[in-house]
């Protein structure tokens, strides 16, 4: 008697870390939100043990931002807005598809 073959898994999903190295991977482009917690990280605002905790991260730069006043937040909303524009102009084509 023969071993049985190995079951067939289905159909395969892509990994976001896959698109990530797919060179014909277009990223989307960033928010407010992430802008702003880009320029938080660089800033260095937080200490080095909590900056590998990206959850923990999250959290204290998401408290900082619903405490932004509304000026504040205008620019970072200002600079997404042009950020999607440069992207618009780069990938004309390009639509979210989750």
């Amino acid at each position: 008697m023969s071993p049985p073959s190995s079951p067939s898994l289905g159909p395969t999903r892509t990994n976001s870390k896959d698109k990530r190295k797919d060179s014909s991977h277009i990223p989307r482009p960033p928010n407010a939100f992430i802008l702003f917690r880009s320029s938080f990280v660089k800033a260095q605002h937080i200490p080095d043990k909590i900056e590998g905790n990206h959850s923990s991260l999250s959290k204290i730069i998401g408290l900082y931002w619903k405490s932004l006043p509304d000026d504040q937040r205008k620019v970072w909303e200002a600079k997404a807005a042009a950020a999607l524009s440069e992207h618009r102009k780069k990938y004309p084509d390009w639509r979210f598809r989750p």
